[in-house]
């Protein structure tokens, strides 16, 4: 049988649905992950995405069975972990899905990733690739278990891997000693993300660290640092927070409007609706992304001056804010997370 993609999904999808009263259907399946792999794999994933009726036990054995034999396809890591295939979000769900029904299925996944040393096992994710495997570790896979396999990682020659091996590996080790030793780093990325590894770490030692990298000369850094400080009880990470919305670079201005947002403190509103009307268009943007979230996560309207009016609904297009000038834009806090991307 000659298979296109069209075919095959269309194939796949009619046995999903014909799983519990056509006979063939398991058949069907089966011979379809095997003459076409790659086609297989493609489909199949695009069918795991959509929502399922759980309720209906033959949808979920339908289910089931396509999850299986995708886990057996050599190409399914590859393309789970392509930042070309879909969004983080959409990956991470998937790999949620797979890892129910393979409890090991994380691990093979951090068997992907450059192993130790100058040479790298074949097969091993490229840096796009590493990344997002390790955003989606991040994401679902908790406590320790992972170290042995990816504690070398933020030591790896490649930026992009060493940025987020730092923040995967900070937020398992939480040792303000260990993140001291990533603040030495020339990249602020890895610095920055050694700084959040850190967040909810009340010592007096973490509080210390947090105090020192607010003076850090990047942006992002500092920005992390003020929010390390609010969250572990500092008073004054609020004013500090808004000092650095009156700072003269407009980089600076931009993380402290992403951090009034992520923190999302009452009182904030004011000065970010002035923020709005920043002179520069990335400050504007961020400014009101933060109003954007502090909307969601608070029941209470927003504070505003008698004499001023701002609406969330407006027209007012949100320029797209660089990402070597923020960190990611995900809150994180009391086990929320809110995308502004």
């Amino acid at each position: 049988m000659a298979f296109d993609e069209q075919l095959v999904e269309k194939y796949l999808e009619r046995a999903m649905e014909e799983f519990a009263t056509n006979p063939l259907a398991v058949q069907l399946m089966r011979r379809l992950a095997i003459e076409g792999r790659e086609l297989f794999v493609q489909a199949g994933m695009k069918l795991l995405q959509r929502q399922v009726d759980f309720s209906n036990e033959a949808n979920v054995n339908a289910e089931r069975m396509l999850g299986h034999l995708l886990l057996r396809q050599d190409t399914l890591l590859d393309r789970l972990a392509n930042p070309e295939e879909s969004t983080r979000a959409k990956a991470t769900e998937l790999f949620r899905r797979f890892q129910k029904m393979d409890a090991s299925f994380d691990v093979r996944l951090a068997r992907k990733l450059p192993c130790r040393g100058a040479w790298s096992q074949p097969g091993a994710f490229d840096g796009g690739r590493s990344g997002r495997a390790l955003d989606i570790l991040d994401e679902t896979s908790e406590g320790r278990r992972l170290l042995p396999i990816l504690g070398h990682l933020p030591d790896s020659q490649d930026p992009r891997i060493s940025a987020r091996a730092t923040l995967f590996v900070g937020k398992r080790v939480q040792s303000a000693d260990w993140t001291a030793r990533q603040l030495s780093r020339s990249d602020p990325r890895i610095r920055a993300n050694a700084v959040e590894a850190l967040w909810g770490v009340k010592t007096a030692t973490a509080m210390h660290l947090f105090d020192e990298c607010v003076k850090d000369p990047h942006n992002r850094v500092a920005g992390n640092a003020l929010v390390g400080l609010h969250i572990g009880g500092r008073e004054d990470a609020i004013e500090r927070v808004i000092e650095m919305s009156n700072d003269d670079l407009p980089e600076r201005r931009i993380t402290s409007a992403w951090a009034m947002g992520r923190l999302a403190v009452d009182g904030f509103g004011e000065r970010l609706t002035e923020m709005v009307r920043d002179d520069d268009l990335n400050v504007r943007g961020m400014a009101l992304r933060a109003l954007m979230l502090i909307r969601k996560t608070s029941p209470a309207p927003l504070e505003k001056r008698p004499d001023e009016q701002i609406t969330l609904e407006t027209t007012i297009d949100i320029p797209v804010v660089q990402e070597d000038l923020v960190a990611n834009i995900d809150v994180r806090l009391d086990g929320k997370t809110f995308r502004a991307r």
